[in-house]
């Protein structure tokens, strides 16, 4: 089913894949779910290892949580600090990660991840040249990754938002729209753009609706 779908459709594609890696920190930490763990990057290290760049709240369990993957063997160094919004920014090498050498090797890029329960990782790509999805999933699951794919999607040939969004967005937070207090309101904006007040106020709903959506879909 995966590769008919795959192979019939555009060269730019956009994947969610859940990934489950043999035996490493991931699959230790992530067996219950109870901790939400963002994955910022996925690098390879060395010739078998790799790198990640994790985030998760921070509560009163991170420490036995840190300690756990400093324990695993497939670990070799965690460094751990503090970001401004009081989140647990760690960076975690491993001595060996199939997962994340397959994904340098692909022609696929990583926008983003998180952790599920069972130990598995929810993979959102997009990728390359036609058929780097489907080898991809070959490659993780020839390594040992429990691979799924849930589903493949067109990249929509527009951006996130529209010339004209981006235009009126861009022009409001210039002016002070969105500063607090507020160094132009509504009327006098639409006045500068020569739009109606009506108007401009529902291109801007629009894209902040669009933004809104698309920061809460890859949290």
């Amino acid at each position: 089913m995966f590769e008919k779908v795959y192979l019939h459709s555009v060269i730019m594609m956009e994947a969610s894949i859940v990934v489950r890696p043999p035996d490493t920190w991931v699959t230790t930490l992530c067996t219950t779910g109870e901790k939400r763990v963002q994955f910022r990057t996925c690098l390879p290290y060395g010739s078998k290892g790799g790198r990640g760049l994790i985030e998760f709240d921070d509560d009163m369990d991170n420490a036995g949580l840190i300690e756990k993957i400093r324990a695993h063997p497939s670990v070799e160094r965690v460094e751990i600090s503090r970001t401004e919004d009081g989140r647990i920014s760690a960076s975690v090498i491993n001595r060996s990660c199939c997962a994340s050498q397959a994904l340098a090797a692909s022609d696929c890029f990583l926008m983003s991840a998180c952790s599920m329960g069972g130990g598995r990782v929810r993979w959102k790509l997009v990728t390359g040249m036609e058929g780097s999805l489907l080898s991809l999933v070959r490659s993780l699951r020839d390594a040992g990754c429990e691979t799924e794919v849930e589903w493949v999607r067109s990249i929509r040939e527009s951006n996130l938002l529209t010339k004209r969004q981006e235009e009126v967005l861009r022009t409001a937070v210039n002016e002070g729209y969105y500063e607090m207090p507020k160094r132009i309101y509504l009327d006098g904006l639409a006045k500068k753009m020569k739009v109606r007040p009506s108007t401009l106020g529902e291109i801007l709903k629009r894209a902040e609706k669009a933004i809104i959506e698309d920061y809460l879909e890859n949290r």
